[in-house]
């Protein structure tokens, strides 16, 4: 478990280095509301962005009827439904941090 000492972004950037986890999940992890969750995502693209040494990862959310892929959205939040088949069976985004391998 991370120290609680650590700030909420922190212990965020911690868990999502080397992994891909949805906002769901890194809530259940934080015991904290999802909506907040992602609030704090926000913040945390543009910390990485700064860093060269990291890159932060968006896996798409993606209908699960027709197999929509929403590649295009720039919001961190889960769809409400298709655009194509207007269903509102959508997976969860799923974020990830990579660091990039020292030369």
């Amino acid at each position: 478990m991370l120290p609680p000492e650590q700030t909420p972004r922190r212990r965020i950037i911690e868990l999502l280095t080397g992994t891909l986890l949805s906002s769901h999940q890194l809530a259940q992890l934080l015991g904290m509301p999802e909506r907040q969750v992602e609030d704090h995502l926000t913040h945390i693209v543009k910390t990485i962005a700064r860093d060269p040494s990291r890159t932060f990862l968006l896996e798409p959310s993606e209908c699960q009827d027709c197999a929509f892929a929403f590649r295009d959205r720039t919001r961190l939040t889960r769809p409400s439904r298709c655009p194509r088949c207007r269903s509102e069976a959508i997976t969860s985004p799923r974020y990830g941090i990579r660091e990039q391998e020292a030369r």
